[in-house]
């Protein structure tokens, strides 16, 4: 396998986890290559994708994976499934974990649920169950569940949440007997 080849190859990875535009000065950062090499393997994914059912689109200096134009009616069938249809368990596990755990980062969910959960915070979102906030110091964002999220459910507060007192006594123990990573 080609340097190029390989770095494609690490930047198609990237950019399906981040499941958003990623700029391509964060892709040479987290590949350890040139902005130069990164431009270059972006035209090498680019081309390696024509025949397959995603698309690379760059726009100014981001690049994020989509769904190939001819097969926008097969997405849009899942789509529409997943909006309008009952919630899916993957959104079900989700919002649990936004809910107990909010506000949250999406890196967290995946780890907690061992997969990635672009797709099912964007339709926790689109359902306004779920929503995007800034994270502190500007470092990406976090979830948190909506008011609709509280009406849904027929919560006045998360106190009502089933056995919400004890998992927060639980997790904030957890954090307490934590060592802080990079601080001495």
């Amino acid at each position: 396998m080609s340097q190029s080849s390989g770095l494609s190859t690490i930047i198609e990875a990237l950019l399906f986890v981040a499941g958003e535009p990623l700029a391509v000065v964060k892709l040479a950062d987290l590949s350890g290559h040139s902005v130069a090499d990164v431009t270059a393997a972006l035209v090498s994914l680019e081309q390696s994708c024509a025949e397959r059912g995603i698309r690379l689109l760059k726009q100014l200096d981001t690049a994020t994976l989509v769904t190939a134009p001819h097969l926008s009616g097969y997405v849009e069938k899942l789509i529409k499934e997943e909006l309008l249809g009952d919630i899916s368990k993957a959104a079900l596990d989700t919002l649990t974990i936004i809910a107990y755990r909010h506000p949250i980062a999406r890196v967290e969910i995946d780890y907690i649920r061992g997969v990635n959960s672009s797709f099912t915070l964007r339709n926790l979102m689109a359902r306004g169950l779920a929503e995007r906030i800034a994270a502190p110091e500007g470092r990406g964002y976090l979830y948190r569940p909506t008011i609709e999220f509280m009406k849904y459910l027929g919560l006045t507060s998360f106190h009502e949440l089933p056995e919400y007192d004890i998992v927060q006594k639980e997790l904030s123990k957890g954090l307490e007997e934590k060592p802080e990573e990079g601080h001495h």
